[in-house]
C-alpha cells in the first residue's frame, strides 16, 4: 500500500469517542511510518574518564594487519556458545550494529572470523583464543588445555582489536590482585605492541568475592587509563541493573558464569536484565560500533615524516 496515511488520524470534534478499532488503525499507521519506533536501551555502565579515541586512532594508523579481525580473549565465558550469540544472530540489531557485525564476519564460520575463532571446539576444553578455567597467568604463558600462548596467537591471527575478558578464574589465586594486575597489564602491552586496540572488560560479579572483585576491577580502569584503551564495564553493566539480586538472574546458579536465556535477544530493558550472556554481547557490540565509528573509520591517514 503506497498511498501516505491521513494525518488527521482521529476525529477532530471534541468530547467524540474514539472507538476501540480506529484506536488501532491508528497504532498501525504509526508504526508503519516509524514514529513508534523502540529507542535502543542505553548503556548502564561506567564511561571511561580518560579520552582513548584519540591514542587508539593513532594507533590503528600504524595497524598492517586485516581490517576487521576483532578477536576476543578469555576463559569460559568467552568460549562459552551464548556469549557471542548477539554478536553472530542476534535479533533486532540496529542497522549500524549489524554493519558492524558484517565488518567483523561475526557469523562466518572459519579462521577470518574472530568470533569463530573464540567457539570453535578444540581438545582441551577451550576454542583457538579462550579456554576454560584459565588464568590471565596462563594464557600469557599458554598451554592450558593446549590454548597457544598470547604471542603466538598474535602472530597467526594478527587482530586489528582484541576484546579481553579475563580475571574470574585469578579470584582463586594468591596474591590475586597484585597478579592479576601485573598479567594484565603485560596482555595489554602486548596488543599495543602489535598496533591491536585492547578492549579490556571489566570482572563480573561472583558469589562470595565482592571485595576481590573490586579490586580486580579497580586495576582494570587503573590500566584502562594508564595506557588509554576503551573499557567495557560489564560488571557495571550488571549491577545498575541488579544491585542486590544479580545472583541467580544475571549471574547463573553457579555463582560464577552469565545466565544464558535469551542471549540473542532482542535487547529490551527486560531481556538485558535478565540475560547476562545477551548483556556481555550488546555491551560488546556497543563498544565495537564506537571504535569502529569513531577511530577505525576516522583514523585517517598516517602523518607526514618529519
Amino acid at each position: 500500500m503506497n498511498q501516505k496515511p491521513s494525518r488527521n488520524l482521529f476525529p477532530p470534534s471534541r468530547g467524540t469517542a474514539i472507538s476501540p478499532g480506529l484506536l488501532r488503525l491508528g497504532i498501525l499507521l504509526l508504526l508503519a511510518t516509524g514514529s513508534l519506533r523502540a529507542e535502543p536501551v542505553p548503556s548502564r555502565g561506567k564511561p571511561e574518564p580518560y579520552d582513548w579515541v584519540g591514542p587508539m586512532r593513532a594507533l590503528t594508523r600504524e595497524f598492517r594487519g586485516t581490517d576487521g579481525k576483532v578477536l576476543r580473549l578469555g576463559d569460559s565465558i568467552t568460549y562459552a556458545n551464548p556469549g557471542s550469540a548477539y554478536l553472530r544472530y542476534g535479533k533486532e540489531r540496529s542497522p549500524e550494529q549489524l554493519a558492524v557485525c558484517r565488518w567483523m564476519k561475526a557469523d562466518v564460520r572459519d579462521k577470518s572470523s574472530g568470533v569463530w575463532l573464540s567457539i570453535d571446539d578444540q581438545p582441551g576444553g577451550r576454542s583457538h583464543t579462550a579456554a576454560s578455567g584459565v588464568t590471565t597467568a596462563q594464557f600469557l604463558a599458554g598451554g592450558k588445555g593446549g590454548l597457544p600462548k598470547l604471542e603466538d596467537i598474535l602472530r597467526e591471527h594478527n587482530p586489528q582489536v582484541a576484546c579481553v575478558l579475563l580475571g574470574t578464574n585469578d579470584l582463586n589465586a594468591q596474591p590475586a590482585p597484585d597478579a592479576f594486575a601485573w598479567n594484565l597489564d603485560a596482555i595489554i602491552t602486548r596488543l599495543l605492541a602489535n598496533k591491536t586496540i585492547p578492549v579490556l572488560t571489566t570482572v563480573p560479579p561472583r558469589r562470595g568475592k565482592d571485595a576481590l572483585v573490586g579490586q580486580f576491577n579497580e586495576a582494570v580502569w587503573r590500566l584502562g587509563a594508564q595506557h588509554k584503551v576503551p573499557v567495557i564495564d560489564y560488571h557495571g553493566e550488571i549491577l545498575s541493573r541488579r544491585p542486590a539480586d544479580w545472583d541467580g538472574t544475571l549471574v547463573s546458579q553457579d555463582g560464577v558464569h552469565p545466565s544464558a536465556g535469551e542471549s540473542a535477544g532482542p535487547a529490551t530493558e527486560a531481556n538485558l536484565s535478565r540475560s547476562g550472556y545477551l548483556l556481555f554481547g550488546w555491551a560488546t557490540l556497543n563498544k565495537l560500533v564506537k571504535i569502529k565509528r569513531e577511530v577505525i573509520d576516522r583514523k585517517g591517514p598516517a602523518p607526514a615524516a618529519k
